[in-house]
């Protein structure tokens, strides 16, 4: 809009400027055409000898009250959208951690090391994931965050885990077992900003991770100094 073309709108459109400042060229220049109007309409009636000056500031100020009860209702929006995504998330991540754990006693000759494993890590342990278009229909596609606290070797078995969740779907032949399916999740570059999990096998944090924590964080990991053989049997490597 440029305002030496005219004003930016007429009574007929009237429209106004709720994401930019209040006082805006276009908001002032609205606020002229209201007030124009008004004074029009109200000029000579008893008790309204006022100024264009003061119809204009006057409208400026209510413009300032609506943009006010239209960001908090962005914002109100924005935390409800976000609250929703949270809690998909962490229903997202209570299913995964259900489903590694029950396929853990599935498999009697490593039971014993993934049980530990999944355990240990708790539902916590477990990445969470990113939706690319959360809240929407349509097949979605969920991006792994990425804990930098976490051993490559922890999350080989958890990885090996999932691929025999569905090999057990499927039950050595092409039928697939009856229930929902595991979302598809992909790998990203995006890391989790969740804490890591407290009192683990050392073995289960990244090494150059752990290396670089100060002092005052590895007393409270508390991790025990304790090895754990976390060699995927070579049946189950890919």
């Amino acid at each position: 809009w440029d305002s030496k073309q005219g004003p930016c709108c007429t009574v007929e459109d009237f429209r106004i400027d709720l994401e930019g400042l209040p006082r805006s060229e276009w908001n002032k220049s609205a606020a002229l055409v209201f007030a124009t109007e008004y004074l029009r309409h109200h000029r000579g009636h008893q008790g309204e000898n006022l100024t264009l000056e003061y119809v204009s500031q006057v409208w400026l100020t209510h413009v300032l009250a609506l943009r006010t009860r239209y960001k908090d209702k962005q914002q109100d929006d924005f935390d409800r959208k976000e609250h929703k995504a949270r809690n998909r998330r962490r229903q997202r991540k209570h299913e995964l951690y259900t489903r590694r754990l029950q396929t853990a006693y599935e498999y009697k000759e490593i039971k014993d090391r993934t049980v530990v494993i999944v355990e240990s890590l708790g539902q916590d342990g477990m990445s969470s994931d990113e939706s690319d278009h959360e809240g929407h229909c349509g097949e979605a596609t969920y991006h792994i965050l990425d804990k930098d606290w976490r051993s490559k070797q922890v999350t080989s078995w958890l990885r090996m885990l999932d691929s025999l969740h569905l090999r057990l779907r499927y039950n050595g032949k092409w039928q697939a077992t009856a229930g929902a399916w595991p979302h598809f999740r992909t790998t990203s570059l995006n890391e989790s900003k969740g804490s890591p999990v407290q009192g683990l096998p050392i073995d289960f944090y990244c090494r150059n991770w752990y290396g670089a924590q100060n002092a005052f964080v590895k007393e409270q990991l508390q991790a025990k100094n304790q090895s754990s053989t976390l060699a995927i049997p070579s049946q189950y490597v890919k």
